[in-house]
């Protein structure tokens, strides 16, 4: 054989996988030729549905938390109480997807999605009707696990469609629609709340549920492989599942996304106060502040995917997480210092919530790659983890009382550092693992 003949090869191999793990991912890909083989407008509304399936975090907390004083008044409970509800529907939430995601890799994706829709859309339509505080937070609960199926199928379903580059792009265009959802949420809800109560809040969301399940039953297809799925049932996969707390390069890139997400969580809960109470913005002006910085994610998400194959998912998520420390640390300065004027700390917000947009989606792709278990266990403990530091964050943020920004600062930085220490970690132990050679395939050949 010829010189030129052996390079010609050797290019066109580079970055490919070995013969036997080519095979397979060849039958995964003709498998998931019922979503790659649509064609635009009916792969587009796929998308779309799976955007919406992502942000039923948001619209199961965010649509009723205007209705929230009502809702106490009307079920004559305490404004603690009628709060205990939103911890109730996250921890249904969070524990929906630690089984429902290694449940669907056994079983299969759309069941697992139709029946989550349906638990949904009935707990929706049941705490509407709902006459005490102890029914609702049950009811409460129910809805958190059928969203939560939502949440974590929808990220299984696109990881068996696409794969490194192809997997970030669409997970920066759910990422980017998903974070139009806390801004909408509330907005909706409060509209609907104020014309017609807040029952009716619930009547909507069930609508959207039975809206969701009749658009998934024709068009969403099964997506994961007979061949590929779990065998042993419910043991077997949540015993499967354990596999992936062994798995260090996973586990460093699941903490990038609980770190990140403790940052901003810890936003969520002292952003009013320091807007409102240190800097007096209105309600209105927190508005259009907390959207401008849900706009600056969805930019940042949909640049992380349009830069993945050129600079590669580690490389992006270096930096981005790098970028993301800055603005955390430029947040304490601005909450030690307290300037008179509110623009550097407004700087300082949208920086550190647009970043998480690149070391989001990033993370996740490389989080999916670098594990060899299932893509609905790693979905499942990936959107445990967000939840979970989360809601050990969101207290901490209010430690100092209303007028103090510096609880704030100290978690965002904290918690930035973390999260760089785990990008560094995952993507050194990335780049040796066992599973190196199934990862860089996925990855499209990239070692960046």
């Amino acid at each position: 054989m010829s010189r030129k003949r052996r390079g010609r090869q050797a290019k066109a191999g580079r970055g490919t996988a070995a013969p036997g793990l080519q095979a397979v991912q060849t039958g995964a890909a003709a498998f998931a030729n019922p979503i790659l083989a649509m064609g635009p407008l009916k792969k587009g509304f796929v998308a779309l549905l799976l955007a919406l399936f992502a942000a039923f975090g948001p619209l199961c907390t965010d649509m009723y938390l205007p209705s929230l004083p009502d809702i106490a008044q009307d079920l004559d409970i305490t404004t603690a109480f009628a709060q205990a509800s939103i911890t109730s529907c996250l921890l249904g939430f969070a524990l929906g997807q630690l089984f429902i995601g290694p449940l669907s890799d056994g079983w299969g994706r759309k069941g697992l999605l139709l029946f989550s829709l349906a638990v949904f859309t009935v707990a929706s339509l049941l705490c509407s009707r709902a006459a005490d505080g102890w029914t609702f937070l049950a009811l409460r609960f129910f809805m958190g696990v059928g969203g939560a199926g939502g949440a974590v199928l929808s990220r299984a379903i696109s990881c068996d469609t696409y794969q490194g580059p192809d997997l970030t792009r669409f997970m920066s265009l759910l990422m980017a629609i998903h974070s139009v959802g806390p801004v909408l949420g509330p907005i909706v809800g409060g509209m609907v709340a104020g014309q017609a109560g807040w029952r009716a809040v619930f009547h909507l969301l069930a609508a959207i549920g039975v809206f969701l399940f009749a658009c998934t039953l024709p068009a969403v297809p099964e997506t994961l492989d007979p061949a590929r799925r779990v065998p042993g049932g419910v043991g077997a996969s949540l015993k499967n599942m354990a596999r992936l707390f062994r798995q260090k390069a996973f586990l460093c890139y699941a903490g990038v996304q609980g770190f990140t997400m403790a940052g901003f969580f810890a936003y969520i809960s002292a952003s009013p106060f320091v807007c409102q109470k240190i800097y007096g913005f209105s309600v209105g002006g927190y508005s259009l502040i907390f959207a401008g910085n849900a706009i600056g994610v969805s930019l940042l998400s949909l640049a992380a995917g349009l830069l993945s194959r050129r600079f590669g998912d580690r490389r992006i998520l270096a930096v981005g997480d790098a970028l993301h420390t800055l603005a955390a640390f430029a947040l304490l300065a601005c909450a030690l210092v307290l300037p008179a004027s509110p623009w550097p700390m407004l700087a300082s917000l949208f920086a550190l919530v647009s970043t998480q947009g690149l070391t989001m989606t990033a993370s996740f792709t490389l989080g999916i790659s670098s594990q060899t278990v299932g893509a609905g266990a790693a979905s499942g403990i990936l959107g445990v983890a967000v939840f979970l530091f989360g809601c050990l964050s969101s207290p901490l943020a209010g430690l100092a009382g209303p007028m103090s920004a510096v609880p704030l600062g100290i978690v965002c930085a904290l918690s930035s550092l973390c999260s760089l220490a785990c990008t560094f970690t995952g993507n050194r132990l990335f780049e040796s693992s066992p599973a190196r050679a199934s990862a860089e395939a996925m990855l499209g050949g990239s070692r960046r």
